[in-house]
Order: C-alpha cells, then sequence, then structure tokens
C-alpha cells in the first residue's frame, strides 16, 4: 500500500498546471481514500492512492489550490471523527508527508496575499497549533513518533521566521514538572528530531534568469564565480542567524543535562510528575539526561564562537563540557559493581543500573566528540582527564570483558580515540600550522589580508593552556613503549577471533563467512562488532604514525611467528590476528611510494606454504584452517604486490583451494580468485598475469561449479556466481572449448535460484558475460537457451510486485546482449516471442533507456513491423522523456545550498531524467535513420518541441547534443522544420539563428578525447558532416534561413570541405567508425546479424553517402538567389 511520497526535505518547486485543480479534501472523502488504500484490490487502492497524491501535490503546483487536506488530516488524527487506529495512524503518516510540499512554498507578503495564498497561510497556522497538543496528548507510540516527524517537517521550514519559539516551547515541556515523564520524553525526544530538521535546513539562493535567445545559457551562480562570493556570505549569514536563534536554548539544556545526570546517577528522581514511584522516576531521569545530552549534541554544531577569549558564551560552555567530563567519569565502569542505596531494594537492579548508564555514558561521550569536532579548543582542558579514562579499559581489561561491552559503547570509546587523535589541533607536530581560510574569509565579506589574524590565531592556540596539555596527552599516549600496548591491545582483543566464531566456524560456516564479508565494508559499516571498533582506530593509528604503527605491527608478527609454536592454538590464533591486522592495513604497508613490508619475502616463507595445503580437512584445529582462510585474503589485499611467478603460483594454489574441505576457505578462494582473475585486465594488453589467468581457469571454473553445488545460503552462492562470471569475463573466446560444459552447469543453479534477487542477478552477469564473449555461439546453445529466456521472462515480468525496480535493468541488459549476438535464421521466432513483453515494459514507461535500446535493435533485426503497432505509444513517450526540456517547469529560480556546500536543484531532474531524455533522442535519431518516414511520424512531435524550447533555456551539454542529432536527422528528412517549429514565434529570425549558431558551435568543440583518438575524431567529422547537409538542405528549401543563417552555414560546410579533403575519409572509413559505436555493448566473440545490417543501414544513409561539396555548392546557389 502506498501512502504518497514520503517526506522530502527540499523544497518542491513549481511546476505547470496541466490537470484541474483538486476537489475539497473533506473528511469523508479522505477517510474513504485512506480506507481504499488499504484494499488488495489494485482497481480500488490506486485511484484512492492518485487521489491522495493529488490532494497532498495541490500545495505545491505553480497555481496553489489549498484543499483543507492538512487541515482534515488534523482532525482525523485529533479523533474529531469515529475511526479506528489504523486510519488513524494512516492519517498521520499522510500528514508527515504532506507537510513538506504545504510548508515550503513560499508566500508573497500578507498584504499581497492571493486568496489561495491566504488560505494556505491559515492552514499552517492551525497545523501549527494543534499539532503539538496532539502530539503530547496521543496515546499510540507509533502514531506519536509519525507526529513527532511532522513537527520536525515543520521546523525545518518555519523556524525561526513563523515559528520562533518553536524550541523554547519544547524545552518548557520537558523541564515543567507538571508534565507526566511520559510528555516529558517525548518532548525532549521531538526536539532531538527538530533540531537534527534544523541543523541541516538547506539555504535556498535566488538564481538569475538565462538570458534571452540563449541555448545552454546557465544562469546558475555556483558556476558563476564573480558571485561566490555573495553566494557564501548570503548562505553564512543566513545560518548564522538562524543557528544563534536555536541557541537560545543552549543554558536549559545544559542545565537539565547536569541536574537529571545527578539524580540518575545516584538512582533519585522522586517526585517526578507527583509520583512516589523512586524506580520509575529513577528510569524516567536516565532516560531525560539521555535525551537532553542527545539534543546537546545536535545543537553544539551550531554553538559558533570565533573568539574564545571574548565570547561571553565561553565560560557556559567551557562549564558544560566540564561537566560532562564529568559524568562520562562517573559513569564508565562497566559492568556497574554495585547500585545506589536507593536502589539497592530492587530486585535486579545492578544489571538494568548498568545498562542505564552505559546509555549515558554513551551519549555523553558522543556529545564530547561532537564538541571536539566543533570546537576543539573549548575542549582541549578535557582531553587530559578524559583520553587517560576511555583508553585505559582498553588496556587493562581483558578480551572478554572488552566482548561483553556493548558494540555502540565500544564504537563511542573508540570513536573518542580516533576524533582526539584526528584533531589538527591536539598534534604537537602540526602546532605552527594552523590558519584561518583566508580566500574564505574574503568570500564571506572579510578583509582581504589575514595575517594579523592568523598570526594571533598562532600565538592564542599556542599560548592555550588547555591546547598544550591536550597536546602533551597525545604525546604521551604516542609514546614509544604506550604505543606498542596500544596496537597489541587492539590486534590480540579486537581482531583476534573468539571461541563463539571459532565454535559458528564448526557449526555454521557459511555463516561464519558472511559475516568475515560484511567485515570488509569495515569503516562503511563501523559498529558492526567490536572488530569494526578495533579495526578503525587502528587505520586512524596508522594514518597518524604509519611508520612506528607498521613497524610494531611487523614485530608483533614476527614475534609471534618466532616464540609459540606452529601448532599451538594460541600462537595460530595470534598469528591470524597479525595477519588480518596487516591486511586491514595493507595501503599504508605498500602504498604511498614506501613499501614497508616485502611482501615478496612474507609470500614466499609464510603464505605460500599456507597455501598449498590440501590436506586441512574437519579434523584439522579450526585455528589452523582459519589460518589458511586468512592467507587466502592477505594474498587478495596485497594482490598488486605480487609479481608475475607468484601470480601465477598464488592464483593456481587459490583456485585449487575453492575444493577445500573447510567452506571458509573454500568461499574466501572464490571471491579472491575473482579479484585476481580481473585484476590485469586492460583493454587488449596480454599481461602475463593475464595468461597465467587463462592457463588455470579451465581448472579454477570446474572448481567453482563444485563448490557452487556445495553452497546452501544466498550470499555464498552469489559469491561463487560473481567468481564464474569474472573468469568468463576475463577468458572470452578461450573458454570456447568448454562451452557445452559451462552451459550445462546452469540449468541446475537456475532451477536453485527460486525468487531470489542476488541469484538471479549472478546468472545475468555470467549469461551476458558469456554472450558478449562468445557471440551468438552461446546463445545458440541448447543448455544456454534452456536458462536464458525463462531467466529474461523472470526478470521483464513487470507485473510482479518489486520486479521492476529489483531486476528489470539487469533483465533488458541481457536482452540488449542478446539482441546483438542472435542470428535471425535461428533466434527469429524466440526474439518475435518477447515482443509482447517488450511492448508492455514501453507502455509502463519503465527504464526507457535501455527499453527503446532494445526496441531499436529489434527493429534492426526484425524490420519497421516491430515499431509500427507501438507508433502512438512511442510518440507520447518521446514527448513525455524529453519534457524537462521542451516543458514549462521552472525550479522558481532558486538554487539550494546543504550544510557541505553542494548545490541542488528543487527538482527531481537528476542525471535519470537526463539519460532517459538522451536515450529518447537517440531513440529518434535511430529511427529516422532506419526508416525516415515511420520515424518521422513518430519522433518529429518530440523533437520539434525540444528546438522550440532550447533558445533561451540553460540546457546540459548531453542533453545539446542528442537534441541536435535527432534535429539534424529531421532537418534532412524535412528541410522546412525550421520554418514550422518557429511559424507562430513573435521573433523566428532570433530563433533560427540561435539554433543555427549554438548547434555549429555544439559540433565544432574539440575535447581532449577527440584530440588523442583518431577513432573519435572520424565520429566527429560524422557528426559534422551530417550538420553540414542538413543546414544545406534547409538554406535550399528555405528562404528565411538562407537570409538569417546561409552564410554561417556556407562557411562552416567549407571548412569542412578542407578537412574532407586533407583526411581523404572514404565511406568505409566512417562506415567503420559509426559502427564501433553502435556496437558498444558487445565483447569479442562473433557478432550476430544485426552488425551487418547495421553496416547496411549506415552504407545508404544520405548523411554520410551525399557529397559535401555538391550540397554546398547547392546552398551557394541558393543563397544568390536570396
Amino acid at each position: 500500500m502506498s501512502l504518497g511520497a514520503p517526506a522530502n526535505l527540499i523544497a518542491s518547486s513549481g511546476n505547470v498546471e496541466t490537470t484541474p485543480p483538486p476537489p475539497p479534501a473533506d473528511p469523508s472523502a479522505v477517510l474513504a481514500a485512506i480506507q481504499s488504500c488499504s484494499s488488495h484490490e489494485s482497481s480500488v487502492r490506486r485511484p484512492a492512492e492518485e487521489q491522495l497524491q493529488q490532494w497532498e501535490n495541490a500545495y505545491s503546483g505553480r497555481t496553489l489550490h489549498p484543499t483543507g487536506y492538512l487541515t482534515t488530516l488534523i482532525s482525523i488524527v485529533d479523533r474529531s471523527h469515529n475511526v479506528d487506529e489504523n486510519r488513524r495512524l494512516l492519517a498521520a503518516i499522510l500528514l508527515k508527508n504532506g507537510i513538506p510540499k504545504a510548508f515550503s512554498v513560499p508566500l508573497s507578503d500578507e498584504a499581497r496575499d492571493s486568496g489561495e495564498e491566504r488560505q494556505l497561510r491559515q492552514e499552517r497556522a492551525h497545523v501549527r497549533s494543534r499539532l503539538p497538543a496532539l502530539l503530547f496528548q496521543e496515546g499510540n507510540t507509533t502514531c506519536a513518533l509519525h507526529l513527532q516527524l511532522a513537527l520536525s517537517n515543520i521546523a525545518l521550514f518555519e523556524f525561526p521566521n513563523n515559528w520562533p519559539t518553536l524550541l523554547e516551547d519544547l524545552v518548557g515541556v520537558a523541564a515543567g514538572g507538571e508534565q507526566t515523564f511520559v510528555v516529558r520524553i517525548r518532548a525532549i525526544k521531538t526536539l532531538r528530531l527538530c533540531l537534527q530538521s534544523i541543523r541541516h535546513r538547506r539555504i535556498v539562493v535566488q538564481k538569475p534568469s538565462a538570458k534571452k535567445g540563449a541555448v545552454g545559457a546557465n544562469g546558475n551562480p555556483m558556476l558563476n564565480m564573480r558571485n561566490l562570493g555573495n553566494l557564501i556570505g548570503k548562505a553564512v549569514h543566513e545560518r548564522k542567524e538562524m543557528h544563534a536563534r536555536a541557541c537560545s536554548i543552549f543554558g536549559a539544556l545544559a542545565e537539565g543535562i547536569v541536574n537529571h545526570a545527578q539524580t540518575a546517577i545516584v538512582g533519585g528522581g522522586g517526585g517526578i510528575d507527583g509520583s512516589s514511584d523512586v524506580y520509575s522516576a529513577w528510569q524516567a531521569e536516565s532516560l531525560l539526561v539521555v535525551g537532553y545530552t542527545k539534543c546537546m549534541t545536535e545543537l553544539s554544531p551550531m554553538v559558533e564562537i570565533e573568539d574564545s577569549s571574548a565570547d561571553p558564551r565561553t565560560p557556559a560552555v567551557r562549564k558544560l563540557l566540564e561537566s560532562l567530563a564529568q559524568i562520562c567519569e562517573a559513569v564508565k565502569t562497566y559492568p556497574a559493581t554495585s547500585a545506589p542505596p536507593a536502589l539497592a531494594s530492587i530486585p535486579s537492579i545492578l544489571q538494568e543500573y548498568t545498562m542505564k548508564m552505559d546509555k549515558v555514558y554513551r551519549a555523553s561521550l558522543l556529545c564530547c566528540i561532537s564538541w571536539m569536532r566543533s570546537l576543539p579548543q573549548l575542549f582541549a582542558p578535557q582531553v587530559a582527564h578524559a583520553l587517560p579514562a576511555v583508553v585505559e579499559p582498553i588496556f587493562s581489561l581483558d578480551a572478554t570483558v572488552l566482548q561483553s561491552m556493548p558494540v555502540k559503547r565500544l564504537m563511542n570509546m573508540t570513536g573518542f580515540v580516533r576524533m582526539v587523535l584526528m584533531c589538527p589541533m591536539y598534534d604537537e607536530r602540526r602546532k605552527d600550522s594552523m590558519s584561518k581560510n583566508a580566500v574564505l574569509s574574503v568570500l564571506m565579506g572579510g578583509r582581504s589580508s589575514v595575517s594579523s589574524d592568523t598570526d594571533s590565531s598562532h600565538n592564542n592556540l599556542n599560548a592555550d593552556h588547555g591546547v598544550i596539555e591536550a597536546r602533551s596527552t597525545v604525546t604521551a599516549l604516542l609514546a614509544e613503549g604506550t604505543i606498542q600496548r596500544l596496537v597489541e591491545a587492539l590486534v590480540g582483543k579486537f581482531l583476534r577471533l573468539h571461541p563463539e566464531e571459532l565454535q559458528e566456524w564448526e557449526d555454521d560456516p557459511e555463516g561464519r563467512f558472511e559475516t568475515d564479508l560484511a567485515e570488509k565494508v569495515l569503516l562503511e559499516a563501523d559498529g558492526i562488532s567490536p572488530r569494526h571498533c578495533g579495526g578503525a582506530l587502528l587505520l586512524t593509528l596508522m594514518g597518524r604514525e604509519t611508520d612506528r604503527v607498521a613497524r610494531t605491527l611487523l614485530e608483533l608478527t614476527q614475534r609471534v611467528y618466532q616464540q609459540l609454536p606452529p601448532d599451538d592454538v594460541n600462537g595460530m590464533l595470534s598469528r591470524e590476528s597479525c595477519y588480518r591486522a596487516l591486511e586491514l592495513c595493507h595501503s599504508a604497508m605498500v602504498g604511498g611510494g614506501q613499501r614497508r613490508l616485502d611482501f615478496s619475502e612474507w609470500f614466499r616463507t609464510e603464505l605460500r606454504p599456507m597455501l598449498s595445503r590440501m590436506d586441512l580437512g574437519e579434523r584439522t584445529p579450526v585455528a589452523m584452517r582459519a589460518m589458511q582462510a586468512r592467507a587466502v585474503q592477505v594474498v587478495q589485499a596485497y594482490s598488486t604486490s605480487l609479481r608475475a611467478d607468484e601470480f601465477a603460483v598464488a592464483f593456481e594454489s587459490i583456485a585449487r583451494l575453492m575444493t577445500a574441505p573447510d567452506l571458509v576457505t573454500a568461499f574466501c578462494a572464490a571471491r579472491c580468485v575473482n579479484q585476481l582473475a580481473l585484476l590485469h585486465v586492460r583493454g587488449t594488453e596480454e599481461s602475463p598475469q593475464l595468461l597465467h589467468v587463462r592457463e588455470h581457469s579451465v581448472l579454477a571454473l570446474g572448481n567453482a561449479f563444485a563448490l557452487a553445488n556445495r553452497s546452501e545460503s544466498e550470499e555464498c552462492l552469489r559469491v561463487v556466481l560473481m567468481c564464474v562470471s569474472g573468469l568468463v569475463e576475463v577468458n572470452g573466446l578461450y573458454l570456447e572449448p568448454v562451452l557445452q560444459a559451462i552451459a550445462e552447469q546452469l540449468p541446475g543453479l537456475w532451477e536453485r535460484a527460486r525468487d531470489s534477487v542476488p541469484i538471479h542477478s549472478c546468472l545475468l552477469s555470467v549469461l551476458n558475460h558469456l554472450i558478449m564473449k562468445m557471440g551468438y555461439s552461446t546463445v545458440e546453445n541448447s543448455h544456454v537457451q534452456t536458462v536464458l529466456f525463462p531467466l529474461l521472462d523472470y526478470c521483464t515480468d513487470i507485473t510482479v510486485v518489486n520486479r521492476a525496480e529489483t531486476l528489470l535493468e539487469d533483465g533488458l541488459r541481457l536482452w540488449l546482449v542478446t539482441l546483438v549476438s542472435s542470428r535471425l535464421a535461428t533466434m527469429g521466432p524466440s526474439l518475435n516471442n518477447m515482443l509482447p513483453r517488450l511492448e508492455a515494459i514501453l507502455r509502463s514507461g519503465l527504464e526507457p533507456h535501455l527499453s527503446l535500446k532494445v526496441l531499436q535493435f529489434n527493429a534492426i533485426l526484425l524490420g519497421p513491423q516491430v515499431v509500427e503497432p507501438l507508433a502512438a505509444v512511442l510518440r507520447e513517450m518521446l514527448v513525455n522523456l524529453t519534457s524537462c526540456i521542451h516543458s514549462g517547469e521552472t525550479d522558481n529560480g532558486d538554487t539550494t545550498m546543504d550544510d557541505e556546500g553542494r548545490s541542488a536543484t528543487g527538482t527531481d531532474r537528476g542525471l535519470t531524467t537526463t539519460r532517459n531524455a538522451v536515450a529518447a533522442l537517440n531513440f529518434a535519431d535511430g529511427l529516422m535513420q532506419m526508416f525516415p518516414d515511420l520515424g518521422l511520424s513518430i519522433c518529429s512531435p518530440a523533437v520539434s518541441k525540444v528546438m522550440a524550447a532550447l533558445p533561451g533555456k540553460a540546457t546540459a551539454a548531453p542533453l545539446l547534443e542528442a537534441s541536435f542529432h535527432s534535429f539534424g536527422r529531421l532537418l534532412w528528412t524535412n528541410p522546412n522544420s525550421l520554418d514550422e517549429i518557429f511559424a507562430n514565434d513573435p521573433n523566428p529570425d532570433e530563433k533560427i539563428m540561435s539554433i543555427v549558431k549554438t548547434w555549429i558551435s555544439v559540433v565544432t568543440s574539440i575535447s581532449m578525447v577527440v584530440m588523442l583518438s583518431p577513432q573519435a575524431q572520424k565520429i566527429m567529422f560524422i557528426d559534422q558532416k551530417g550538420t553540414a547537409l542538413s543546414l544545406c538542405s534547409a538554406v535550399c528549401r528555405s528562404p528565411r534561413v538562407a537570409r538569417v543563417a546561409g552564410r554561417s552555414i556556407i562557411e562552416f560546410t567549407r571548412k569542412l570541405l578542407e578537412v574532407e579533403s586533407r583526411s581523404k575519409l572514404d565511406l568505409d572509413a566512417l562506415v567503420e567508425a559509426t559502427s564501433g559505436t553502435t556496437r558498444k555493448v558487445v565483447g569479442d566473440g562473433p557478432l550476430g546479424d544485426s552488425a551487418a545490417r547495421t553496416a547496411e543501414v549506415l552504407k545508404t544513409d544520405p548523411l554520410l553517402t551525399v557529397s559535401l561539396k555538391e550540397a554546398w555548392e547547392n546552398a551557394g546557389k541558393a543563397m544568390a538567389s536570396v
């Protein structure tokens, strides 16, 4: 069931109204629509969803049509109507989703309000007034959550201008002694959500319009360096004002943190909401201190103090930071050894007290990290106490206790240490390099010279006692002896395999492999396990003290290897953790122009003997098998350091390990083989490593298919199939002798896929590479066909829920590759049978960038009868896909800047929209090339609309190029097109001149790629010749074009003639160049009939075959007559 678009926190831009205003959103109509949305019948559900979407969109169109939709939703949530809880919940969700569109519409001054704007302003005020009361009286926690999100959405648009007291109001409710603790906790959680919205608000900046008549003019100030200073200055000023207003609650938050923390730690809190229940009161106090602290974490980046010595807020901030450090110190013990006396009589209180204080500790530590990030100078005095307190458990606690800690606690602890180490202000070696950004200061309106400010800043920092003490503390942590202890603790306690993991290795090897695979995304998924936390801190240490940490790791590995017996389980696990650390730090060990590790020596003495052992069965200690699996992963990490002879040994050994009895080792080997196979694929270059891969690929493929039969889990089978895909890709035609053997494996894999999206994706990849690399022999193989067409049918069945989102794009790519590699005599019936499915996809408008290409290649193979039944659909589809160019939509002249300074428009005209428009224009070009009359009837409306809109339109370069390509074909077919397009325009001469001038400019622009590539130069000449021929034909047939732009066209054609005479390009060379661009999707296998048919079309293409000289002469004669 769909409840409309999710909450979009970017201001929506206006759209041209093409539909009548929606009906009023009265309660009975809205309730009926909500009820219908729950129906299982799509005929009932979809109209209701569309009606709800229409009411929501009524706020964001160019012409406002407020319908009272939000007011009605408020009344439904308010129980003004006799409705069940499910419909109230859906109304709350719809309210949350509808607020961004209703509140993001800019309104004029109240004095100039139109009736619609006045109605919208009143509706906004009603929502603001009723929503807080609804939130705090709501009994359903799920409904309350969506009301909280709705209020945070309002904060994004209304604070501080239209709701300046929002944050103070929420703090007041949270602090109110008369409120129940449920209301107070809900208020503080809502405050945090509002602060998050405010902190991530985008600043909207007005854009100047593009100059009239300039095609492709860009009015975006982000690309105009002259406006950059004003743009940044305005954004900074607005953000400062907003942050200053938000910081009015700083004092209340700081006081709440201290008071609630003191009460929670000592187990007090009696009297909250009038209750004498000490236990309940203590629970509430614990939740409140966490909530207040999290709010302060969100607020801290908004507390902007430029000069700590002069800012009056500095003492309050310092006092807060001192309190946070004291709270961390008070609750740092884990697990708690005793409960406060006030709670001692409560059964099992110690465990709960430990959990509650752990949350307080984590929230406080995270708040410290945030303050350190935003105001490191003010936090500096706390580093001397906080850093040793956080690091001490890593040194002193054993691995079992550390592993028992909540992962979030370890993540915050290691995150705090990492932040201290990464802060340049606390780095003694960088104390003389701290400076302000002079360029940014000037852009923001500051002085042109800040040298005196910089010197003053240096002096202040280097004289600050807190900063000096922080630097000394960090230096002590990194001192000789201490840093070695820290590295050894991280390796031995965080990276080492633990008994539970070893037991999982025995009981569920596939699960163990999947866990290990998840840990490869170490930094992206920080906090999944203690190993991630320790690994992230180790990487930070490596980045800070590369040479010393590298030396420590190597010494530790050597010491473990020498001192512990090779068959000792503890020694093997210690070696495995050292290997894991070296794998994790491989970039620093062999990168950056300095090799700190002699990998060849390591491979020869330790790794190679380990990889060659095939006798490690189930009776072998799991620690030894873990060592072998880790050796495989180490080779994968250091694969670029392998010499050619070492690479050959490694690839063969690891390929054999796919048959290892230990499944974890076998799956690690499959993953490594995939990477090694693809590592040295560089165009047509035949490197020694690539030859070694091909030498052992048959062995590797056999072992991979055998491993696939042993795989039970979806993820493990996916890894094996990706290995198969990589081996096929790297070998291509070299695998043709074993194609039959490969094909015979596919039906069984297809049967195992069932409804697994990852497995289907892998099968698509395998077949893609098989067909691309081996051509029609693969398509015509009976075993391949057993899988190919059922797989295509499965992946392109858009009637199945979520199929279009998961597999359609990959399925269309395989379909396209199949068409390119098919011979009509053998595959014609099968291709014809797929046409109804293609028609359904085209009518749905899904993935047009691929579905249109599939249709084009079907037309190449099967003829115009494929396209003719779809003429009406295609005509409308092309117009819709190019609407981003020719529609009247606008983004209201606004550009937004987010917190990172990136620019974004308020509409969804991203890469997907541009890609689809380019695909539509390229399809139009190809269709008019193959079937001129049919193509003209289908494509002319869309192409004409595009060209009519280009003058004065800011258009991206890819869209311009595709537009002119398709228009060139249209103009050649109908030389009077320019006159017809601008027949009713008041300034046709100006528009035609703009089109011609821009078109010539686009096709004569030379990129670096063209300068360096002879093939690209031929393609550029083909484009230029087509442009010249089309424009010359227009000059001959249109007196207006001849009069307005004839001289420019003739001069352009004359220069092109000189190029043609010098290059001596013949038709075959041009056809070959054009064919090369047409067949981008094929690999190195034999092509199907589409290649020959494409060449036939090109050899009869008038834009390639007509004499350029003759066209120039005819255009000159036409000019003479004018």
